[in-house]
């Protein structure tokens, strides 16, 4: 069965320093992957790295069975695969109708949109953002700029949504709230999560890949990968855990 992201043999080296070492993974289509690992292990690399944004020194990258390595970030993101930030991006000074306008314009007539605001009615009331149609972008709360900011990607109507730390600077109530918004995304399309914060991983991932210091440690089940000793010892004993 052709998987759904395929990374092989990926190296990046920044100077002397390894991001990447010969990392290789696979994602199915069914399933949500999460990837854990301490602060600089490579894990926001790789996300730079599948999607565009920075280029490899080596290794192919595969979506759907496609190559996708080498090309433009919008063209990788218009074969189906987008991301969010560690920090989150979006236009300020715009109202959000207009950021989602400029978000939809590269990929509104691909997927069958008249014109690019077509639907987002569903999609903001699906994020509970419904009433914050004219309000400028920077008015919103953190979490209503990351749930704004998952709308914009959404539009591209990815195949795979590939989310840096997406409770970055949440609260715990909202961290329970974007948890079950992820949930039901994920009957939209696959997600692949990279978090600190344990509780996320736990409830999302089905599968869970540890990085450190730019190599893969670990890939298994999310409870098999908080009983792994060697992870344990290398991340596990200074991660966030959250407690509802």
């Amino acid at each position: 069965m052709t998987a759904l992201l395929e990374a092989r043999g990926l190296m990046k080296r920044f100077g002397g320093v390894w991001a990447l070492r010969d990392v290789d993974l696979r994602q199915e289509a069914t399933e949500t992957l999460g990837m854990i690992g301490p602060n600089g292990s490579g894990k926001t690399t790789f996300i730079n790295a599948v999607t565009g944004h920075l280029a490899l020194d080596a290794g192919d990258v595969l979506l759907d069975g496609e190559r996708v390595s080498g090309r433009p970030t919008h063209r990788i993101a218009q074969a189906g695969m987008v991301r969010t930030y560690q920090a989150v991006r979006v236009y300020g000074r715009f109202p959000v109708d207009e950021n989602l306008r400029i978000a939809s314009l590269p990929h509104y007539e691909r997927v069958g949109r008249r014109q690019p605001l077509e639907g987002v009615e569903e999609l903001l009331a699906r994020l509970g953002l419904a009433d914050k149609r004219q309000a400028p972008a920077g008015s919103l709360t953190l979490f209503e700029q990351r749930r704004l900011e998952l709308a914009m990607r959404l539009l591209a109507r990815p195949k795979l949504l590939m989310l840096d730390e997406p409770v970055a600077g949440l609260n715990p109530g909202e961290i329970r709230e974007m948890i079950a918004v992820l949930k039901e995304l994920r009957r939209t399309c696959a997600l692949f999560v990279i978090e600190h914060t344990m509780k996320v991983i736990m409830e999302l991932a089905d599968r869970v890949i540890v990085l450190v210091s730019g190599e893969k440690i670990a890939d298994g089940a999310p409870a098999a990968i908080l009983k792994d000793d060697n992870v344990i010892r290398q991340y596990l004993g200074s991660v966030r855990a959250f407690r509802p």
